[in-house]
């Protein structure tokens, strides 16, 4: 007879399963995974969705995404990605982790990092600095240097721009939400020309050899400003949406930070990146990837209420119209103004 997701939940709630030395086990819930805080590590089952962008309803399908969380977030948090741990139904029927039985599911362990180091805590009680941003800088050149480059041509990236964008309109544009629908319709608008105007630099970029294979999830909250920094949860799921051009996370980056109400460390991160990879875009590129961003973050905040049952309705709909403000804003700046003006 299958475990259900309740009696796997039920058990990993359970101290006694992480053995003797276990404390206080705090669960929390994410869009797609369960995170169990255990003392000084993290256990992270995925939850048995099945999203436009992904699909986990197969035990084959989470223990992959399982496998390749860890073999890729090692790339910039070597230390804190411990590996993956068979969730079994042993021969008396009790779940455990690890040893002799049926794997029923899959777990990412990970070392847990201090939350008072996240960036995005940071942040917010004013910690944040030059030298902050002269330490991630350096930690970032140099993975980018070391990335694979992106084989996709030109035109296969803007495509991968199209796509997101149609996905952008197909979740916003939804009648049922509280949301700024107006607004939307400015914003998603304007991304249309300025993408049409901009296409020959993104495709220049491209075919120089500046895509890579990012993190694709760079967000304060993913940064652990600890000693090494540590970068974790990159976008293990698709392999399309880490093709990106380094200053394009830079920018998605310094929108979240301006999101917390912060923007200076964009804009110097933006600056300190250049001069580390000897590179740099127009500023109307980045101001562009910023708003891009942040329609795509809106996009995910609607999402949990249009794929599935979140709660704190009001919640959601207030980060999607806070997003697509701050996309509204870097829309606004007068170079890419200018540009989406020429570009019509």
């Amino acid at each position: 007879m299958p475990v259900t997701i309740e009696e796997k939940l039920d058990a990993l709630r359970n101290p006694a399963i992480y053995g003797n030395a276990a404390g206080e086990v705090k669960a929390v819930e994410t869009h797609m995974s369960w995170v169990f805080l255990v003392g000084d590590e993290v256990y992270k089952i995925k939850k048995p969705v099945h999203f436009p962008f992904v699909d986990f309803t197969a035990l084959e399908a989470r223990e992959h995404n399982c496998r390749e969380e860890v073999h890729l977030n090692r790339r910039l948090a070597p230390d804190v990605y411990l590996g993956v741990v068979a969730l079994v139904r042993r021969a008396d029927g009790f779940l455990a982790l690890g040893g002799p039985g049926e794997a029923v599911d899959w777990l990412v362990r990970m070392r847990r990092l201090p939350a008072e180091n996240m960036l995005s805590a940071v942040l917010i009680a004013g910690g944040a600095d030059g030298i902050t941003a002269d330490r991630l800088t350096r930690v970032l050149a140099d993975f980018y240097r070391k990335a694979e480059r992106s084989p996709l041509s030109p035109q296969e990236h803007v495509q991968c721009f199209e796509s997101q964008q149609a996905q952008n309109r197909q979740v916003l544009c939804h009648r049922d939400f509280d949301v700024d629908a107006q607004a939307i319709r400015r914003v998603l608008n304007r991304i249309d020309e300025c993408l049409h105007a901009l296409r020959p630099l993104i495709e220049a970029r491209v075919a120089a050899g500046r895509f890579v294979e990012g993190h694709g999830d760079l967000r304060p909250e993913h940064v652990c400003l600890t000693e090494p920094i540590t970068i974790i949860d990159c976008l293990e799921f698709s392999y399309l949406l880490r093709l990106v051009d380094p200053f394009e996370e830079i920018a998605f980056l310094g929108m979240e930070c301006a999101f917390l109400g912060v923007p200076e460390i964009g804009r110097e991160l933006f600056a300190r990146l250049g001069v580390a990879l000897n590179d740099t875009i127009a500023p109307e590129l980045y101001q562009f990837y910023s708003a891009f961003r942040a329609a795509m973050r809106a996009r995910m905040a609607l999402g949990h209420l249009v794929y599935g049952p979140a709660t704190n309705r009001a919640a959601w709909e207030h980060k999607t119209d806070r997003y697509i403000a701050l996309a509204g804003h870097f829309l606004a700046m007068p170079e890419l103004a200018a540009v989406s003006i020429r570009g019509m």
